[in-house]
């Protein structure tokens, strides 16, 4: 038996259980021993120690589990893995809380996440290190998460342990780097896994719709519920509900989610009758929770609740070679999605891949990758073409901004212009009301030094501006200078000034339009 290569022991009663365990861990560079009887199995460890152990549970001799127990015995400190039923679960809670059993993976299992955990249990012991050639290779597929980084074979292991129990998860990571697909993981890897994942982006509704959304509403709760309305507290029932950006929830709503996570029961709008919420609750958001409690944003008792198990994604920058296998891969999928066919990446594109800092993350480079696949005509991606792609981004970007400067004025998000006027009620009245009403009521004041010139209200209004017949300007002239008056005093912010003048700023865009 060699002693550079990690050793581990497999044992099954089942010969062809064995041959499938070493077909699929063979190509991980290690010692493989196998035993279908349990009893040999513990001879072979009293005399040799095991890096690591995979057992069955039931056999007939004796279960996995009173074996693994007297082989923790000898050698305290070795990983272990029991593979079996779903239904073995529970039985085997006292093993896992006696740590007789490390991990726990059901059958059959899936190759790809039994090699991943083989990997990440042996680093974990100091070995299996990416010194040799063969190890570097090894290539995990995690739910649509493809990596050989140690950093994300530690967040695998990590979610595989935590998804067990049904406890608060919260996940952190920036804008990209891909918080919905660990949020995935988590439901698959749980018990849970073939009930329903309900996903929902806080940061996409205002607050009374996000409640409904939520805790769903009775009819005649508020103007429009003309039916009873199921949230997705009660669409999640045993699975798995994953609230994205929760930070950007607001702090009334922030209260009645803490009540759920502590009373486990929740109430739609308009009722008083309490509904059990069994579901698995996940969360994430790309600003972390201890910044949003700093700034007053985020209740600090709903911090220490949602945040019993955190689960941190590095950014795409930080995880070295993964760069390169995440656009071998995506390369792949589009040729087959555009019928098209590429050989991979030349070295001068490996190498820009991988000292391009990435602000989008795994997104950016997704869609990165989607965009050669369906302009490029040669088949070899290069360095110039990764520029140019990326170049190109950055234009649209820029033109989609201009264009966004243009439409909304200067400020920077809805929230920003739902604080800035107390309302979106669209106040499209007549012309006249506008003009009329708080229009010239805020002229009047903004040029009452003028009243001694005229007594008139338009003149007042425009001042020096009026031209014509007696000085008397048209009404849409009046209420145009108005308008810009006080587009001007609010340094061209088009929301602050609809706030002045009252009106929501959809009417002055629309007027623009007009003028």
């Amino acid at each position: 038996m060699s002693n550079s290569q990690p050793t581990i022991l497999l044992v099954d009663d089942e010969r062809r259980v064995l041959s499938s365990l070493t077909r699929c861990l063979a190509r991980l560079g290690v010692n493989l021993v196998d035993y279908s009887c349990p009893q040999q199995a513990l001879e072979f460890a009293a005399e040799n120690r095991p890096d690591l152990v995979i057992s069955d549970q039931r056999m007939p001799i004796m279960q996995g589990s009173q074996m693994l127990s007297e082989i923790k015995t000898i050698w305290p400190d070795i990983h272990t893995i029991i593979l079996s039923g779903y239904s073995d679960l529970e039985s085997l809670s006292d093993a896992f809380n006696r740590r007789i059993i490390d991990r726990f993976i059901s059958k059959p299992w899936d190759n790809n996440e039994l090699r991943m955990v083989v990997t990440a249990a042996l680093r974990e012991q100091g070995l299996f290190g990416f010194s040799g050639e063969k190890n570097t290779s090894v290539t995990t597929d995690f739910h649509g998460m493809h990596s050989a980084n140690p950093a994300m074979y530690r967040l695998f292991e990590r979610i595989t342990k935590s998804a067990r129990a049904n406890i608060p998860i919260f996940i952190s990571g920036e804008t990209g780097t891909g918080k919905e697909l660990v949020a995935r993981a988590c439901h698959l890897e749980s018990p849970r896994k073939s009930q329903p994942f309900i996903a929902i982006n806080c940061a996409n509704f205002n607050e009374n719709l996000i409640e409904s959304q939520l805790f769903g509403h009775k009819k005649g709760a508020f103007t429009g519920a003309t039916a009873d309305h199921q949230g997705l507290m009660a669409a999640a029932g045993q699975g798995t509900l994953f609230l994205d950006e929760v930070t950007t929830l607001p702090l009334s709503l922030q209260a009645k989610l803490l009540r759920v996570i502590q009373e486990r029961e929740f109430s739609p709008v308009g009722s008083h009758q309490s509904y059990p919420f069994v579901a698995q609750l996940l969360t994430a958001s790309s600003t972390t929770l201890t910044k949003a409690v700093e700034l007053g944003q985020f209740r600090e008792d709903l911090y220490y609740r949602l945040n019993v198990i955190p689960l941190q994604l590095p950014p795409l920058r930080d995880r070295g070679d993964d760069v390169v296998i995440m656009a071998e891969h995506f390369l792949r999928f589009f040729a087959r999605q555009e019928s098209k066919v590429f050989n991979g990446f030349s070295e001068d594109a490996e190498v820009f891949l991988r000292q391009y800092p990435w602000p989008g993350n795994v997104r950016q480079l997704e869609n990165l990758v989607h965009s050669i696949v369906v302009l490029a005509d040669q088949r070899i991606v290069d360095g110039a073409m990764l520029g140019s792609a990326i170049e190109g981004g950055s234009l649209l970007k820029d033109a989609e901004g201009s264009l966004l400067r243009d439409a909304e004025g200067s400020y920077s998000s809805l929230k920003d212009a739902e604080g800035s006027y107390s309302s979106l009620k669209d106040a499209e009245g007549s012309l006249l009301r506008d003009a009329e009403g708080s229009l010239l009521k805020d002229a009047e004041g903004s040029y009452s030094s003028l009243k001694d010139a005229d007594g008139s209200l338009l003149r007042q209004a425009n001042g020096s501006l009026a031209s014509g017949s007696g000085g008397v300007q048209p009404l849409w002239q009046v209420e145009k200078n108005t308008i810009e008056d006080a587009i001007a005093s609010c340094g061209g912010n088009i929301p602050k000034a609809a706030a002045l003048l009252e009106v929501s700023p959809s009417t002055i865009y629309r007027k623009q339009k007009h003028w």
